[in-house]
């Protein structure tokens, strides 16, 4: 019996589904928090969450299949995974209608300043209206438009919004189809009103935001990031926020979670932070789950599971007699 290592809270939290999927095909399930190099050894395969895989851990283990439980993969040794041949496999778009909803939303939150008359009403029993801004006509800068960014250039358009995007990865015609205008990083820090960013982490995205980028930014703008912690300099974003130099951010992702108690966004003013709940709804969940699922049982029936991220071991799976 083959036995698969649970390293994320959600795997089955909500519906039983996923466990009896695994149960049902003859895998044998344990869970745990937490990572320990020992412990890798005794499992063939893995559902991680958002807990880091070293390549240590990777090279002294016994997996032979790493399934994300959800799209990024900058907390796994991808290349050291890819180097043993094991696939990291992803739950691509399981959660980009939640994502990009959430992005939305804190849109709305940041042009009203709700988080704000609402814990002046509710804790401080402060009756003080306070003047927001429409988002009709208002311009949303994009960076990065891949799944989630395209859904989010929706919903914006759909609130009368102008949209522009910056992604190197996708052509000005693609872009066009959606009715978003291309535009270069400087072009779009500029002009936009609302800055949301959908970009993976990686060594060409790390610090994108930086204080050269956020003095590009309008005085009025607000920045939101529901991707990935790390590709803001978030002392750079509190300098710019302390010194009023953009109106205001929201972070759902940052640079370590969960976020430190001596962090030095905690009070700093016209910020809203969320503790990474982008992916964390029913639907978004189960589809990861289920995915995820499905990534272990492909794989010991011979089949290459979808969606793998290190692409470069698919020859070698295929010379081992995967199907496709």
């Amino acid at each position: 019996m083959k036995a698969v290592l649970i390293v994320t809270r959600t795997f089955g939290k909500y519906s039983s589904e996923p466990i009896d999927l695994l149960k049902s095909n003859g895998f044998h399930l344990e869970y745990s928090e937490t990572l320990d190099v020992d412990l890798l050894k005794g499992f063939d395969a893995i559902i991680l969450g958002t807990v880091k895989l070293s390549g240590d851990a990777i090279q002294s283990s016994s997996l032979k299949i790493i399934a994300r439980n959800g799209v990024g993969v900058d907390n796994v040794d991808l290349r050291v995974a890819t180097q043993m041949g094991i696939p990291v496999t992803i739950t691509l778009n399981a959660n980009t209608i939640s994502v990009a909803e959430l992005a939305i939303g804190l849109i709305f939150l940041l042009s009203r300043k709700l988080v704000n008359v609402h814990n002046d009403l509710y804790q401080r029993k402060k009756f003080s209206p306070s003047i927001g801004i429409e988002l009709f006509k208002k311009t949303l800068g994009i960076i990065g438009f891949g799944a989630i960014g395209k859904e989010v250039a929706k919903r914006a358009l759909c609130l009368g919004m102008e949209v522009l995007a910056c992604d190197p990865y996708i052509s000005k015609e693609v872009m066009g189809q959606y009715s978003v205008e291309q535009v270069d990083l400087e072009n779009l820090l500029k002009r936009s009103d609302f800055v949301s960013l959908h970009l993976p982490l990686n060594q060409s995205t790390r610090r994108l935001i930086g204080e050269r980028e956020l003095a590009m930014m309008k005085k009025t703008a607000f920045l939101i990031n529901t991707s990935r912690g790390g590709i803001i300099d978030e002392t750079a974003l509190v300098e710019a926020l302390k010194k009023n130099q953009i109106a205001g951010a929201a972070l759902d992702a940052f640079e370590f979670e969960p976020l430190p108690e001596n962090s030095i966004l905690y009070d700093c003013p016209n910020l809203i932070l969320t503790p990474h709940i982008g992916a964390h709804t029913y639907e978004a969940i189960y589809k990861m789950n289920m995915m995820a699922a499905q990534s272990v049982i492909d794989f010991f029936n011979k089949r290459l599971p979808k969606h793998i991220a290190n692409p470069e071991v698919i020859d070698r799976l295929l010379q081992q007699g995967f199907s496709q």
